[in-house]
């Protein structure tokens, strides 16, 4: 893989590297929400939550559609939750032998 790619894909890990994004996806594994309910369901704030829906569309990760004045989100490819399951599937490995944290999603 040529230096191009790996900063693309290092790119790719670093929107996904932060709990907020994450919450804000599993939100949105149920469906389109606006600003104001990501902000309810999420507990962030709404300069973060919008912050994190800008650097997620920017990656191609949600997508947005107006409908006058409300914004609403949705999930563009569902492929974060494959990486996601295979990162929490590790994880179970790693921690069953010690009886802690359940990873599942």
């Amino acid at each position: 893989m040529g230096a191009a790619a790996l900063e693309k894909v290092a790119g790719m890990f670093r929107v996904l590297g932060e709990e907020g994004r994450l919450s804000l996806l599993q939100e949105l594994k149920s469906g389109e929400k606006t600003v104001g309910e990501l902000v309810e369901a999420s507990g962030q704030g709404q300069a973060s939550v919008s912050k994190h829906l800008k650097l997620m569309f920017d990656a191609g990760l949600v997508s947005r559609r107006k409908d006058g004045v409300k914004v609403f989100y949705s999930l563009k490819d569902e492929m974060v939750f494959t990486l996601c399951r295979l990162v929490c599937g590790k994880l179970n490995t790693d921690q069953k032998s010690r009886g802690e944290i359940d990873y599942s999603i």
